[in-house]
């Protein structure tokens, strides 16, 4: 059976929508991209797009890739403008526009390198809705940690996230700094103001929180519809490592109603299309909205096509996996193609590095792994994760 989400096209992405990700660094500044990141990037939602048009970089879209991707059940029948250059890629977009469609992206595109109209989610409405400072536009007091946006005046009292709350591209938690003492929010003032980043800076309340999902919408013309959430993973506080969706813990009613209102919220200034919120649970049992993502993220994929995935088969949990392998693509879709036909490994997306030469020889895999219990996942995680680790 082909993997699909459940949900209808127009709650992902109007009819007009072409998908087109690629940005530069200084739109990406405060996100710590790299070169790699902005050709990689446009790889995200391969197998969620329908009949869609998209502009993809040919390192992710090689007929041995997109073969792989079919024979793991993935639904590939997007009208991919293929591109190599970065003017290949603005070209494939304004003759996409030309053709009456509407980009969208994760992230603004360049300023002034597309007409204002040409994207479905308005630039101005996109930094809007992603400022951290203004998310009691969006969400209750009693959803929100307490906070305060930094001036000269403030009294910053550890422990305490500080984020870059305005106007700008953030993501991944680069732009934010976990403090646990005075001399570390010295130090984290220190890299916001070189960073360019410390107008409308936001010292929230460092919170106990038990469990935190990152819990999609998608906003249509007509309604705002709840899509699923993953599970975030940490190494330490404010660094995620992945994303685990476990029947045996899911994300709250009272939580979905939460983003609900929300995206509800953005759907009636504008918005459309997916967005997701970080949601947290504490340990007093609040549930806590610490960040808006206005954006396809990167659990996304996994999300729309958990449900179809585990659908039949005795797995109720998945796992994110991935990384960057020294392995030629041959062998990589070799050693992953077991475990895609056996249905536990759902690959989303692989990067070729040698048609790339900013992945440096080192090619991407991405996808999830399925398994009856959070146990079973990371054990198959592992075990993909050594068996592209190196030549034997």
């Amino acid at each position: 059976m082909t993997l699909v989400p459940s949900v209808s096209q127009d709650v992902l992405y109007p009819a007009d929508a072409a998908w087109m990700a690629r940005t530069d660094l200084k739109t990406t500044r405060l996100l710590g991209y790299t070169d790699v990141n902005i050709d990689s990037v446009t790889g995200v939602t391969i197998g969620i797009l329908g009949r869609q048009p998209s502009v993809r970089h040919a390192s992710m879209v090689t007929d041995e890739i997109l073969e792989f991707l079919g024979n793991a059940r993935l639904s590939v029948e997007e009208d991919m403008r293929v591109y190599r250059s970065e003017n290949e890629a603005i070209a494939a977009a304004r003759s996409l526009i030309a053709e009456g469609y509407r980009l969208f992206s994760p992230y603004p595109l360049p300023a002034g390198l597309y007409p204002d109209d040409a994207s479905v989610v308005p630039a101005p409405l996109w930094y809007r809705l992603n400022a951290k400072a203004r998310m009691s536009e969006l969400f209750p007091a009693e959803h929100l940690a307490p906070r305060q946006i930094v001036n000269d005046n403030s009294n910053i009292a550890p422990p305490v996230y500080l984020k870059a709350g305005g106007a700008a591209v953030t993501g991944w938690a680069y732009a934010v700094r976990y403090c646990e003492t005075q001399e570390e929010i010295e130090g984290a003032l220190k890299w916001f103001h070189e960073a360019g980043a410390a107008a409308d800076l936001v010292a929230e309340d460092a919170l106990n929180v038990i469990t935190c999902w990152c819990a999609h919408v998608g906003c249509s013309d007509t309604e705002t519809v709840y899509l699923g959430a993953a599970e975030q993973t940490f190494s330490a506080p404010a660094r995620q490592t992945g994303s685990i969706i476990d029947a045996a813990r899911d994300f709250p009613e009272a939580g979905r109603r939460i983003v609900r209102v929300a995206g509800e919220k953005a759907r009636q200034l504008g918005y459309r299309g997916i967005a997701a919120f970080d949601v947290g649970l504490t340990d007093d049992g609040r549930l806590i909205a610490f960040d808006p993502n206005f954006r396809v993220n990167a659990s996304t994929t996994q999300v729309l096509l958990h449900e179809a995935a585990t659908r039949g088969t005795a797995w109720s949990t998945s796992q994110s996996v991935g990384g960057p392998t020294p392995l030629p693509m041959p062998e990589i879709i070799a050693r992953l193609d077991g475990p895609s036909r056996e249905g536990w490994f759902v690959p989303t997306r692989l990067l070729d590095a040698t048609l790339l030469d900013a992945a440096k020889g080192n090619s991407l895999w991405t996808g999830f792994v399925l398994g009856k219990d959070r146990q079973e996942t990371a054990d198959r995680g592992a075990a993909l994760a050594g068996m592209l680790a190196e030549w034997d």
